[in-house]
């Protein structure tokens, strides 16, 4: 008799444990498309009195795995946040033809006007007009230009904050995993693990995992973000003369020693690859003033008198972009325009030297205006498409070892099914078993006289 109860109770422990298996099952189902979930697994041992029990419930990780994910993300994040950058960039720059190419070969077809007829007003004011219209189109270059690099210098900031923000939320979870048991324990490694590569996402991290469950996060080349409870903020600095971020930690400046993660890639688009756009459009604004002035200032105007500078003059190439304007004293007064060489009526050499300017290698010494404008859109849109390029094959090289990953705490719904099934029968046949062995005892009883 005692022996049957003892089968009752080994029964009863085996029926719970096959509904904690039941359980553990219908979450992981639940959890099938939750971001960061690793499959939980029910551990069953063999009980010291008899039958099963669980022993624990365990998430399936490879911290290999999960580390080489994290060591992947940061270069794609990179070529990612560059190539958003660069195609803000490309879109300024606007389409082939309706740009400052476009405003460059209506400036030298204005001066072909006044070559036909250098005494006409008509044509004077279009010259003008063409100046006016190629100087503001410079101008609004040079300032899409500086805008874009400004984004990139929020974006900088923005992704230093949400480092802050993640550092913090890293040390909270460390605190708090310390203190959790079972299976809120693992829901809280889950989203600390999540929380880890969002922030690899932002800024190339190495992540170190102690005996006690916690993690230490470094940053930099292994300046301390995260230790234990305690996270450490990086910080952000205007720096002069442009306002621009400089990034530091603990009094360090490590702007330069991000190499990988968003951050990094908005900050070599605000400190590399938009500089050198700009410096190549001052190059060519430059050179477009230098030598219509040069050539203009060997003519002379309708009155007879000397050419003077038709663009202000400019100071340098640095700048030259937002600087370049009509000269305000042309501006007002179009028989100040040179189009004759010898200041004889009629005579037009010299606004047919301004025409001819078009096809000169002025820029660099081997390009035209044009060419020289067709280099920098080049330049932009094949950096741009690298940028791409890279992106997508950085991502795929991540979303290969994410599968590799997967395939150990990713959850399958075939895999689960087929467990929800071997769950079920188990607990059907325990369950038989339960009340066959209760019906035995109740004859038994029934026997004995036991009421």
């Amino acid at each position: 008799m005692a022996g049957l109860f003892g089968t009752l109770s080994m029964t009863a422990r085996a029926l719970d444990a096959q509904r904690a298996g039941l359980t553990v099952t219908g979450q992981n189902i639940a959890n099938l498309n939750t971001e960061g979930y690793s499959r939980r697994a029910l551990l069953l041992a063999e009980s010291l009195i008899g039958g099963v029990e669980v022993a624990g419930i365990r998430a399936r990780r490879d911290l290999l795995l999960e580390a080489r994910v994290r060591q992947e993300i940061p270069a794609e994040a990179r070529e990612a946040a560059l190539a958003d950058s660069l195609s803000v960039v490309e879109a300024a720059l606007g389409r082939p033809g309706e740009s400052i190419d476009a405003r460059l070969s209506a400036f030298f077809d204005s001066f072909s006007e006044l070559a036909s007829d250098p005494a006409s007003t008509v044509a004077r004011d279009g010259v003008l007009q063409q100046g006016r219209l190629l100087a503001g189109s410079f101008n609004d270059m040079a300032g899409r230009l500086e805008s874009a690099r400004r984004e990139a210098d929020v974006q900088v900031r923005t992704g230093v904050s949400e480092i802050n923000t993640l550092a913090g939320r890293v040390a909270r979870l460390n605190v708090a995993i310390g203190g959790a048991v079972g299976g809120d324990a693992e829901a809280l490694r889950d989203e600390r693990e999540l929380a880890l590569e969002q922030l690899a996402g932002l800024a190339d991290v190495s992540v170190l995992h102690r005996e006690d469950g916690t993690v230490d996060v470094s940053i930099a080349g292994g300046r301390a973000l995260v230790i234990g409870a305690s996270s450490y903020e990086v910080e952000v600095t205007s720096t002069p003369p442009a306002g621009m971020a400089a990034i530091s930690i603990g009094g360090v400046d490590i702007t330069t020693a991000l190499a990988r993660g968003r951050v990094a890639g908005a900050l070599d688009a605000r400190d590399t690859r938009i500089p050198a756009y700009q410096a190549r459009l001052d190059e060519l604004a430059y050179e477009v003033a230098r030598s219509v002035n040069t050539v203009h200032q060997t003519g002379f105007d309708l009155n007879g008198a000397a050419g003077q500078a038709f663009f202000t003059p400019l100071g340098g190439v640095a700048g030259a972009a937002a600087a370049l304007q009509l000269d305000p004293a042309i501006g007002a007064d179009p028989s100040l325009v040179a189009a004759s060489g010898t200041g004889a009526p009629g005579d037009n050499q010299v606004a047919r030297a301004l025409a001819d300017l078009r096809g000169t290698r002025t820029v660099g010494g081997t390009a035209t205006f044009s060419e020289g404008w067709g280099q920098l859109v080049y330049r932009v849109g094949s950096d741009s498409q690298v940028a791409q390029a890279e992106q997508r094959s950085r991502h795929e090289v991540v979303a290969q070892v994410a599968r590799l990953r997967d395939q150990v705490s990713g959850v399958s719904l075939d895999e689960e099914s087929a467990n929800m099934l071997k769950f079920q029968r188990a607990y059907e046949a325990n369950a038989r078993f339960f009340t066959t062995v209760n019906s035995v005892l109740d004859t038994l009883m029934s026997i004995g006289g036991v009421a």
